[in-house]
């Protein structure tokens, strides 16, 4: 599998909101708990450490994109959420040594 490198403006995009439409998949009925609600993306908050976030969400992410220099890292993840045709990714930073901690956040709701 041949890996990409984003580019900083793709990760800019994304931090800021500008780019939210990332593939979500379906709920089902026995995955309910398994996905994010609303109501755990509204207690998402900027400088959470990313492994409490996890610990909210409970689910399930996938790292959208990444960089590292001058030995600070950013990364975007996408977490699964729990309507169908929706989105949710966080933005997170850090040293590349230490925690990841929140920077933004960014989610598409369907109805």
């Amino acid at each position: 599998m041949r890996r990409t490198r984003p580019t900083l403006a793709a990760l800019a995009l994304v931090a800021t909101g500008a780019l939210t439409t990332i593939g979500a998949t379906t709920s089902t009925a026995s995955a309910a708990t398994a996905c994010v609600t609303k109501a755990e993306y509204k207690k998402a908050k900027k400088g959470m450490a990313k492994t409490k976030i996890d610990h909210i969400f409970g689910t399930k992410d996938h790292r959208e994109a990444g960089a590292t220099s001058g030995g600070y890292r950013s990364e975007v993840w996408s977490y699964r959420p729990c309507s169908e045709y929706s989105a949710v990714s966080l933005a997170f930073s850090g040293r590349s040594s230490g925690p990841l901690t929140m920077d933004a956040k960014s989610a598409v709701w369907s109805y």
